[in-house]
């Protein structure tokens, strides 16, 4: 895209340092917020709050970092995400945002610090295949739950070169989403999934768009396309029908959460999500000449 509509190309020196603030602050496969972590666990024995888990001491966390890349411009977005970790590890999420954040620096800017960058991709896709849940899923810190962190699981592993062939986690990240796929063609999980720690549905078979749109770009990340396209078309079907006269996606239940207890709402998730997903699936599932025979 021209610089008139998008901005002036940011200067690679800018780009290394945020890439030097990650890798300064990994180590040992997770990355401190502030200072090394230190204090003892036993201490959150003295968290004064009734519903917030984990937030005495310092925890690992991880940094999460964007790029968008439009034409001959590279556009970067840092978003550190210093928080304090849920169950003492980095949150899945935040470290799938980095690899794929890297994976692309690396691409682009070859030189710097090639090694350092390939080994922490490396360790911290090891960390993703292993917070993986016995169905396939991984828990979620900042979204509900199982299906917001698949859908980010799935991601980061793709972009790190993993596929359905060679990564049993990816196999079983597709095998969670597909089985938990609604009859509609959209997903739905419950809020009680944060605090109870599994994977618990909406009631009344219910699907949210917001959680459709999540599980239908994991799929996309996965190839399921190659695969079997058919979940995909019918999630797509149900997003590209559920807007209502104005345009505006209705509001459902809420899909944001924070240390495991506290449900948040995000009222822009019901649009910017679910038409996310729609453009995903439009680029990479099927081409504009077919996609109404597809829709049918």
């Amino acid at each position: 895209m021209p610089p008139e509509i998008v901005g002036a190309k940011m200067e690679p020196g800018r780009l290394y340092d945020s890439v030097n603030i990650l890798l300064s602050l990994y180590k040992n496969g997770g990355l401190a917020a502030w200072e090394p972590v230190t204090a003892p666990k036993w201490l959150e024995m003295f968290n004064p709050t009734e519903f917030f888990a984990n937030t005495i001491v310092e925890h690992e966390v991880s940094v999460s970092l964007f790029f968008t890349m439009a034409g001959a411009s590279v556009f970067f977005r840092v978003s550190v995400s210093l928080f304090f970790t849920m169950a003492g590890g980095m949150y899945v999420e935040c470290t799938a945002s980095a690899i794929q954040a890297l994976v692309l620096f690396k691409k682009l800017y070859l030189g710097h610090r090639k090694n350092e960058i390939h080994n922490c991709i490396t360790n911290v896709v090891r960390f993703i295949e292993d917070k993986q849940m016995p169905d396939g899923s991984w828990y979620g810190s900042w979204g509900i739950c199982f299906t917001y962190v698949t859908w980010f699981a799935l991601g980061g592993l793709a972009a790190a070169g993993k596929t359905n062939k060679n990564c049993l986690a990816i196999r079983r990240g597709v095998e969670f989403l597909l089985k938990s796929q609604r009859d509609d063609g959209g997903w739905g999980e419950s809020y009680a999934s944060c605090p109870n720690e599994k994977y618990i549905p909406l009631e009344g078979n219910r699907s949210n768009l917001v959680q459709t749109a999540w599980a239908l770009m994991g799929l996309l990340h996965s190839r399921q396309a190659e695969r079997d396209p058919t979940p995909l078309h019918k999630a797509a079907k149900l997003l590209i029908n559920s807007p209502m006269e104005d345009g505006d996606f209705p509001q459902q239940e809420i899909t944001g959460s924070f240390m495991k207890n506290c449900m948040l709402h995000y009222a822009t998730y019901r649009n910017t999500f679910p038409l996310w997903a729609l453009a995903e699936y439009m680029q990479n599932c099927i081409s504009l000449s077919s996609v109404g025979e597809k829709l049918k």
